[in-house]
């Protein structure tokens, strides 16, 4: 039986200037799908760089197009680490004298597993209508005064290492991929509440962004959820 998913996405910029955060959905043709699955990404381009936006919107455009380019007979995670060390060096090399950096975290969901590629500090977590399971650990310096600062993202060191996780699909497991906008302001146990109450994705996508700049949240915000129907 094909995958049946529904999906919610919402981003804002807050009171910043620029929504430097970015949000894919790839949802191809029967055929594709079966052999490649379906992409959920979410990228944060990191402001102190050359261009976080550019950085953010590049890698998910790159990585739609590759990813779904590359042989049907590599696993997923192959796929995805080719395509996305191949990418790594294009940022490196296209910020002038700063590099472009962006964090990722994305998910392709296919036949009855899901696979995670994750590097920085966005978060990814599974909701099962009881419980809040984070998926992914933040990339960041673990010194209070450095728990914003980043350890690992696309573009910042010439050697990619992305972590990544699989697992099988149930349905009514529902991914949540929250920027940092969004999670740093909010406990998990909000969260859980929120998506406990709101069973429309779009609109608990939005509910999840504008809690967070309401409960005081100065960054860009953005939420993707998908759910396995």
């Amino acid at each position: 039986m094909p995958l049946r998913l529904s999906y919610g996405e919402a981003s804002a910029a807050g009171p910043r200037p620029e929504n430097q955060d970015a949000l894919r959905v790839v949802t191809p043709a029967p055929a594709l799908a079966t052999g490649k699955g379906y992409l959920f990404a979410l990228a944060d381009g990191v402001s102190q760089c050359a261009d976080g936006g550019l950085a953010a919107r590049a890698t998910l455009q790159a990585l739609a197009f590759d990813y779904y380019a590359t042989p049907e007979t590599w696993a997923v995670a192959q796929s995805l680490d080719r395509v996305l060390v191949a990418h790594n060096r294009w940022l490196q090399a296209n910020g002038g004298n700063q590099p472009l950096l962006t964090t990722l975290t994305a998910l392709v969901l296919r036949g009855r597993r899901f696979t995670l590629a994750h590097v920085g500090d966005c978060r990814a977590y599974r909701w099962n209508g009881t419980e809040l399971e984070r998926l992914s650990e933040d990339h960041v310096w673990e010194q209070p005064d450095m728990q914003h600062v980043l350890k690992r993202a696309l573009g910042l060191d010439q050697h990619l290492v992305v972590d990544y996780r699989d697992g099988d699909l149930a349905a009514g497991d529902c991914f949540v991929l929250l920027s940092d906008g969004v999670w740093a302001s909010l406990a998990e146990t909000d969260i859980a509440h929120l998506l406990r109450d709101q069973p429309d994705l779009s609109r608990a996508a939005a509910a999840l962004v504008n809690l967070a700049h309401s409960q005081g949240s100065q960054d860009n915000a953005s939420a993707l959820l998908v759910r396995i129907e």
